[in-house]
């Protein structure tokens, strides 16, 4: 009898490990299969993306196409691969590019795949840097509650999903901009920083260095993010116990400097300039009080639109302050700011903006988990709900609070992208990127090799024509770049209520790139308060073949005049004198 109690208790004891390691594996298995099911459903979306925002051809080919500033550096990277040198045209040493790491990446594909295959190995590329900037994110995630088991889970799923789900860097990654690689080389030296300043591993330290002399080469002026990454890894390393030595921080930011050093000294050796092209096209020779003026008539819409984002942070910041938490924010500060004196973009899909919108998710979703966590559940209505409602309810209501909370921020910074996210909307520029394929295989049928290309939009044209071009707005024209701005350039977009200006297309001159050059196709003859339409009357024959208009030279032997005329018997082409179309 004496052993009967001790073995019911035994038993009893044995049951109750049983089913917490249950319980624990359940967890497990549940935090995984949210993980791989979300980047499952994640990955189909985006092949759906990138089926959708291909087309066939007039030759009766699926084409893929990227947005067209990324069809600029697949000319460099098909160029670069096919022996021709890291340049726009063959022998023209101009630096057209702002994305030398992308740049460089994209001539792996372009060495392997036909011109096609090779962009949309470039997308599916892009799916890749999404789930390894989410994989980074939650690691992130992971950092701020690190000791914190309760929905410690949920938070790192919930993170994961954040990364996976802002559009704007989805959009710009899937298609073929530099904006994912970044978002990835940033959320890695964020990390690093986070790390070092925790345990002050030298291998952490040259791991911060080396992801942000990357981040450099990926788009040089990521520069302005290296300054508060080092300052936080650098203050938050000295306060602790272990302080590293100042040889040690040295070190790490003369790795770095490493970078910045070569490909300046590169540029100069290839190029023989010390700025690329495109920050004289774009920063030169417009005055500073003009740029901010821009830029802050840029950044407010983007503001007002991830608002509910900012607030949540902001109040999560102030209620329960971490200096690691304010070293996040900064680095969204800080890409705000160079926004802001870069004066604005041309796109309103927030194209720099959008690699730093992640960190933020992610301090959105704790402040929403922290709020949860000390007062709706210690409020005294939750308490009397929580005493009626059974345990085993009881205890996942937080966590669906949470989700649903974290569900209406990512709906409120993506709203105005919902019709796009749900594929009942063409996605931006895509049906412009099929007129500009088209276009393209126009021109490959009716000139010769030796042809020349006159356009607006430098990428998709260029590219998939493979012809000599000229580049009317500067990026690869050095002559243009150095013009004074034209504040009647590119038309002022009606998302900003026209009220700002667009760098990178407001410096042109028709006289030169028209008249004098005079390409054997011309994109078309107006451009902000220029206009040589007039004098391609007598100089120009348009060309209609197939719904695509082509703008020849009348008097050059690099067209194919007797093919035209073929089409032409053959019904599938009409001529006339040139007309003013749209070019964006």
């Amino acid at each position: 009898m004496p052993f009967e109690p001790k073995e019911v208790s035994d038993q009893s004891f044995t049951n109750g490990r049983l089913s917490k390691t249950t319980e624990r594996w359940a967890s497990r298995n549940a935090y995984a299969f949210a993980i791989v099911g979300i980047g499952t459903c994640f990955v189909v979306w985006a092949s759906a993306f990138i089926y959708k925002s291909s087309f066939v051809g007039i030759d009766g080919r699926r084409y893929f196409c990227l947005i067209d500033d990324a069809m600029i550096s697949m000319r460099y990277a098909w160029n670069l691969s096919h022996g021709s040198g890291l340049v726009w045209n063959p022998g023209e040493y101009v630096e057209g590019y702002t994305n030398p790491l992308m740049t460089l990446l994209m001539s792996l594909p372009t060495l392997v795949f036909d011109k096609v295959d090779a962009v949309l190995a470039v997308q599916i590329v892009g799916i890749v840097f999404v789930l390894v900037n989410a994989s980074l994110i939650m690691s992130i995630a992971e950092h701020l509650v690190s000791g914190q088991e309760r929905y410690r889970r949920l938070f790192l799923v919930l993170a994961f999903l954040c990364a996976l789900s802002y559009y704007p860097l989805v959009y710009w990654t899937l298609m073929g901009m530099e904006t994912g690689l970044l978002a990835v080389l940033l959320s890695l030296g964020v990390l690093a920083a986070l790390r070092y300043a925790a345990y002050q591993r030298p291998a952490q330290g040259v791991l911060l260095s080396f992801s942000l002399g990357l981040a450099f080469l990926t788009r040089p002026d990521t520069l302005v993010l290296a300054v508060p990454i080092f300052v936080y890894a650098f203050f938050a390393a000295r306060k602790s116990e272990r302080s590293p030595s100042l040889y040690s921080l040295l070190a790490m930011v003369g790795l770095y400097a490493a970078f910045v050093a070569g490909q300046e000294l590169f540029r100069w050796g290839y190029y023989g300039e010390w700025l690329p092209n495109t920050y004289t096209l774009k920063v030169s020779s417009i005055p500073l009080s003009s740029r901010i003026e821009n830029g802050i008539k840029f950044v407010t819409p983007f503001l007002e639109e991830v608002s509910v984002l900012l607030i949540v942070v902001g109040a999560g910041l102030v209620f329960a302050f971490r200096r690691d938490k304010l070293f996040l924010v900064s680095i969204f500060v800080a890409l705000v700011c160079y926004q802001v004196w870069a004066g604005g973009d041309v796109s309103i899909n927030w194209r720099l903006l959008s690699p730093a919108v992640p960190i933020m998710l992610v301090l959105g979703v704790h402040g929403i988990f922290l709020a949860l966590q000390h007062h709706v559940s210690g409020a005294s209505v939750a308490r009397g709900y929580f005493l009626r409602t059974p345990t085993s309810l009881r205890r996942h209501v937080p966590g669906f609070l949470a989700c649903l909370l974290v569900l209406v921020m990512l709906l409120s910074v993506n709203l105005r992208f919902l019709p796009e996210i749900a594929m009942l909307r063409d996605f931006t520029d895509v049906r412009v990127n099929e007129e500009r394929v088209n276009i393209a295989l126009a021109i490959e049928r009716f000139t010769k090799p030796n042809a020349t290309v006159g356009v607006f939009d430098a990428g998709a044209i260029p590219y998939y024509t493979g012809r000599p071009a000229i580049d009317f707005l500067g990026k690869a024209d050095r002559r243009i770049a150095r013009l004074a701005p034209d504040p009647s350039g590119f038309p002022k977009m009606e998302f900003f209520g026209r009220k700002i200006n667009n760098p990178g297309h407001n410096k042109y001159d028709l006289g030169y790139s028209i008249i004098e050059l005079r390409p054997t196709y011309v994109r078309g003859f107006v451009w902000g308060g220029q206009n040589a339409l007039s004098w391609a009357q007598s100089e120009y024959v348009m060309v209609v073949y197939k719904g695509t208009i082509l703008n020849f030279h009348r008097d050059s032997e690099d067209v194919r005049w007797d093919d035209i005329e073929a089409a032409r018997e053959a019904g599938e082409a009409a001529l006339g004198a040139p007309i003013h179309t749209s070019t964006r």
